[in-house]
């Protein structure tokens, strides 16, 4: 697919909405089976890699069995997951065995007070485990989302560490500044490379 500009567009993102989420209209919010028939009308416009993200996508019940429907699709080379990884350890194995290619885990800190304060939730061993579970599966690709976000605690070389110890990708990304973005005001990218050239240079 080409846009405007013409780029080659073969990229899609689709949001996956929780079950019996009542913020939000039913009719605003994309059924399973909505979610396949756009992914067979994008593929058939170019679209070659899908990634399933939310909120958080694997408290959809059916995730796997979407999934597999999607890579069943022709034209569909490659499905990827973004998740905080804590339902990952529970949902590993159906993930991989309905043919899943990568998946990438939001992870802000190792500090557990520091991960508590960041997400209001006591769950970073669920999360940690759910990186080990990934791992398990060699061919899929586990990648780390940190957000730098300038606050005590957060330890961003731990989080690179990760990526000497375990075979995954560690990427640092930018907050967004919407929403509670707003409040933070982040790591320059400077400070970050000096910081751990400082340590594995």
């Amino acid at each position: 697919m080409i846009d405007r500009c013409g780029r080659t567009i073969d990229y899609l993102r689709i949001s996956v909405p929780e079950n019996g989420v009542k913020l939000v209209e039913r009719s605003q919010i994309l059924r399973e089976e909505e979610i396949i028939r756009i992914s067979r009308v994008m593929a058939q416009l170019g679209i070659t890699r899908i990634k399933l993200t939310g909120g958080e996508p694997l408290v959809h019940v059916r995730m796997p069995e979407l999934v597999c429907q999607i890579k069943e699709i022709p034209g569909i080379k490659k499905v990827t997951l973004t998740t905080n990884g804590t339902l990952l350890k529970e949902q590993m194995k159906e993930l991989a065995e309905a043919g899943l290619d990568a998946v990438n885990i939001s992870l802000d800190t190792l500090n557990r007070d520091c991960f508590q304060k960041i997400t209001r939730r006591d769950l970073l061993n669920e999360a940690l485990e759910g990186i080990q579970e990934a791992l398990r599966y060699p061919g899929i690709s586990v990648k780390i989302n940190c957000v730098p976000l300038g606050i005590e605690g957060q330890d961003l070389c731990e989080i690179a560490e990760l990526a000497r110890k375990y075979p995954v990708h560690v990427r640092f990304i930018e907050m967004m500044p919407i929403g509670l973005g707003k409040a933070y005001q982040g790591s320059m990218q400077e400070v970050i490379q000096k910081n751990l050239e400082n340590i594995y240079g």
